[in-house]
């Protein structure tokens, strides 16, 4: 099952070990709930993915910072739990920046 999710993504990293190619995505989002007392600025997220998106990102003029919508698919985790993939990017969508939430529009 494949899904869109948008995020504000600051990074991307992919390395090779022992002839195999990792990548993750690193994302942030303001805290909601229980977190939001306790989180002082973003909540920081590491999400694997597929090495393809770093050449995506790459190829598209990728930004740190932007609001992307990512295509993501739920694989198996530990203890029987599940976690998104990232498998692409929604084409099409350059320099969107992630708008400053302390700014006010007037």
């Amino acid at each position: 099952m494949q899904f869109e999710m948008t995020a504000t993504v600051f990074s991307c990293n992919k390395v090779t070990v022992e002839g195999k190619t990792y990548c993750s995505i690193f994302t942030g989002q303001h805290p909601v709930g229980d977190n939001a007392a306790n989180t002082l600025g973003l909540e920081i997220t590491k999400i694997a993915s597929d090495p393809s998106v770093f050449d995506q990102l790459s190829s598209d003029g990728f930004k740190s910072g932007q609001s992307l919508k990512l295509i993501a698919m739920l694989k198996k985790a530990a203890n029987g739990k599940s976690q998104p993939h990232i498998i692409g990017i929604v084409p099409g969508q350059r320099n969107q920046q992630q708008p400053d939430p302390a700014k006010k529009l007037a």
